[in-house]
């Protein structure tokens, strides 16, 4: 088969982004005529394939539709004529990676084997690349052009540029590595340029544990606010983290039993368990849910009762701002602040840190040990221990 290629002006338009769809052109030469955008000058370039002269004309035609067939196909995998003498896999396009990243994702979802809400932080993953190389001015055609380099400036504006934290900046590491791990296993990549860079250091939590003033403050929306009071205190007793607690619904409580079901579709580590209503939050429980439905959500985009309508995970955090002010509480004392000392008050009341470890569905007793609190002055328990050498 002889490919033929000739500059030509840019299409005016097209149903496609980087080629036009080959098409079988009878005149006094038979050929196969496409068109693919030229990565180096971002015009569309015109290729002809020779359909060979075949004795049956019917025959001819067919045959000519089978190589514009063939074309096509390839096309749409992300293949550009202009590299036919290499492996094409090597010029894959960004764009037919992610799509390929996302629907491998989107079924995973399906079968169970990742939550729903990782498409949605893996989208907006995406979105914060195509955002920076936008702000660069960059190009950004092909997968490989996503190279250590790239990486590692796109990193440098996440943590600086943008004032992200260093966690924020290893979630975007880990992306890369993921995104690549999948690439390079399908041979849309050569190697991983993501492996090997450095993790930040983690800096410690700025929240803190709510001291017992903290703690009459946020009581008095017991008054005003109930729903989010409940919202509260189900992360202070329970640690039911706050995208799960907006899937939440009615049916998931066992109130004769005191416990919540937490389904594996939208728990973080991706198994169901439950996790024990203490006494003090169950009567608050059965006030938030008195006239629900079994389907309503415990915590609706209804004021935060319990609804038919799901509550934006976003506005539980904006709403606590908005009561942190009110309440004049300092910057220090952060949603997820209720769920440390929870964790904290159990531990230092002595319940036993591998139950305490359950209750917060922690993988590994060492996270829960991290919330031991530690001394400032003297034990007491210590001083007072009564042992002699």
């Amino acid at each position: 088969m002889s490919v033929h290629n000739e500059n030509s002006k840019s299409l005016k338009s097209s149903l496609f982004v980087d080629y036009k769809p080959a098409e079988l052109k009878i005149a006094s030469q038979w050929l196969v005529v496409y068109y693919a955008k030229n990565p180096i000058t971002q015009t569309m370039q015109r290729f002809r394939v020779v359909v060979p002269v075949l004795k049956n004309k019917t025959e001819r035609i067919k045959h000519g539709k089978k190589i514009a067939h063939e074309i096509n196909r390839k096309l749409a995998t992300g293949w550009l004529p202009f590299y036919s003498d290499t492996n094409s896999n090597d010029f894959k396009t960004y764009q037919f990676c992610k799509t390929k990243f996302l629907e491998q994702l989107a079924s995973d979802i399906t079968k169970g084997l990742k939550r729903a809400d990782t498409e949605r932080s893996y989208k907006s993953y995406f979105n914060m690349i195509e955002l920076y190389v936008a702000k660069k001015n960059l190009k950004l055609n092909f997968v490989f052009e996503i190279n250590r380099s790239f990486i590692i400036n796109y990193l440098d504006f996440i943590l600086y540029e943008r004032n992200n934290s260093a966690r924020t900046y290893n979630n975007h590491l880990a992306f890369f590595i993921g995104f690549f791990n999948f690439c390079l296993v399908r041979g849309f990549a050569k190697e991983n340029c993501a492996v090997g860079i450095v993790k930040k250091k983690n800096a410690e939590k700025i929240r803190q544990n709510l001291t017992h003033e903290i703690k009459l403050k946020i009581k008095s929306l017991e008054q005003t606010n109930f729903g989010f009071y409940a919202v509260c205190m189900i992360t202070y007793y329970c640690f039911v983290r706050r995208t799960e607690l907006t899937k939440l619904k009615v049916h998931h409580i066992n109130f004769e039993k005191n416990f919540i079901t937490i389904p594996a579709e939208f728990s973080k580590n991706g198994k169901t368990e439950n996790v024990t209503v203490p006494n003090a939050y169950l009567e608050i429980l059965k006030l938030q849910t008195k006239n629900a439905n079994m389907n309503d959500f415990i915590f609706s985009a209804d004021n935060f009762k319990a609804g038919a309508k799901q509550l934006n995970p976003k506005r539980i955090s904006d709403n606590w701002e908005r009561c942190r002010k009110v309440l004049q509480i300092e910057n220090k004392y952060q949603f997820y602040s209720l769920k440390d000392t929870g964790i904290t008050d159990l531990l230092n009341a002595g319940i036993p840190a591998i139950k305490v470890r359950d209750q917060a569905r922690h993988h590994d007793l060492k996270i829960t040990e991290k919330y031991t609190s530690r001394n400032q002055t003297s034990d007491e328990i210590i001083k007072n221990a009564g042992v002699n050498f």
